[in-house]
């Protein structure tokens, strides 16, 4: 396990560019470069779905991942890429994250039976008129920025970013995250893949996370759907272990993973506010 005295300058700027939910995000996005190993323990991944209103920075939180993934960007959208060239994109994926961008005519060209499989890794299907075709197995992690996809909603994690005035500081930390270089962040995915036994550790937690979730929900919120949010718990931690994040943004982030769950729960009657210590599983 990477052994660091304080918190990388990046992830300081990313915690104060983002807040809770980016940090969220950077769990997920951690567990991606795992995808198959996680499917392997656990079944399933999560599909990552990021909303929110115009302006609030969705596709600025999305610019700054992929920047610690190497790359300047590789999302899709409708407009530049049709499902046939999306599913081979998928298919010969692993370990890896695929964004898709919500575009200005709408969802309709994304075939979101087929992106199910996503969820569990399975064979993806494709329906042509009355022929099914089936493809291989998709080996990595399936984000969505934008859209409210209920053919998914057992399947996804939302991450939704508040509309808000952004501080003078929030503004300073994502200008300073733009002047960085990727190599600025390249230690983010080197550290990740380098630490699976750490993962695996803290993926041993998540059965107590469920049973954390079931117990504070009333044993109301639907199986799947407590294991998702349990693992991005987990994945939270796996960052607190590797980055030295400061506890009490974990804590908030945990908070919010809570909250997250809680938007599931049948009936539910009003919107609480969890208390959660971070690095509970230690």
């Amino acid at each position: 396990m990477q052994n660091t005295n304080q918190t990388p300058k990046w992830l300081d700027l990313f915690i104060i560019a983002f807040g809770a939910q980016g940090l969220i995000a950077l769990a997920w996005w951690a567990g991606a470069f795992h995808a198959q190993r996680i499917r392997e323990l656990q079944a399933t991944y999560p599909i990552l779905q990021i909303t929110g209103g115009a302006g609030v920075g969705k596709s600025t939180l999305v610019a700054n991942l992929w920047k610690m993934a190497g790359s300047e960007g590789e999302s899709r959208n409708a407009d530049s890429c049709s499902m046939g060239a999306l599913l081979a994109i998928l298919v010969r994926t692993v370990n890896r994250p695929v964004v898709l961008e919500e575009t200005g005519r709408g969802d309709e060209r994304f075939d979101w039976t087929a992106l199910r499989e996503c969820y569990t890794g399975g064979a993806i299907v494709r329906h042509i008129g009355t022929e099914a075709i089936e493809g291989a197995r998709f080996g990595g992690a399936l984000a969505y920025v934008g859209g409210e996809t209920e053919v998914l909603n057992s399947r996804i994690v939302n991450v939704h970013l508040p509309l808000q005035r952004r501080t003078a500081e929030g503004r300073d930390a994502i200008e300073a995250l733009h002047g960085l270089q990727i190599a600025d962040m390249a230690n983010f995915v080197e550290t990740i893949k380098a630490n699976r036994e750490q993962l695996a550790y803290r993926l041993g937690g998540v059965g107590r996370y469920i049973d954390s979730l079931q117990e504070d929900t009333e044993q109301r919120l639907p199986a799947g759907i407590d294991r998702n949010h349990a693992q991005l718990l987990a994945l939270l931690d796996l960052l607190f272990d590797l980055f030295q994040v400061p506890a009490e943004a974990i804590h908030l982030a945990h908070a919010e993973v809570w909250n997250m769950a809680w938007q599931h729960v049948p009936g539910k009657t009003d919107f609480a506010v969890f208390k959660v210590e971070p690095g509970s599983t230690n």
